[in-house]
């Protein structure tokens, strides 16, 4: 796994406290019994920490997916900084 994979299951694990041997890329937000207001709560920390536009995760997400779109993220935040 990557490391960028490795940050978002320690941020995740540290806002809202989900163990992080359950947090796997595949396993929706949904399956980790994650509500609406915690998936706002983690896409503000998303947001603040690396540019991912606000909402673009939804309740089916997987954590592949989010970290997908950080690396999308931190790539764009690199090529406009160049």
């Amino acid at each position: 796994m990557s490391s960028t994979h490795d940050e978002i299951v320690q941020r995740l694990s540290d806002a809202l406290g989900i163990d992080k041997s359950l947090i796997t890329p595949d396993i929706t937000f949904v399956e980790l019994k994650i509500d609406s207001l915690a998936l706002v709560e983690f896409s503000v920390i998303l947001d603040e920490e690396y540019g991912v536009p606000p909402l673009q995760l939804t309740p089916d997400s997987t954590i592949g997916e989010a970290v997908a779109l950080v690396e999308a993220a931190m790539s764009s935040r690199t090529e406009a900084s160049s």
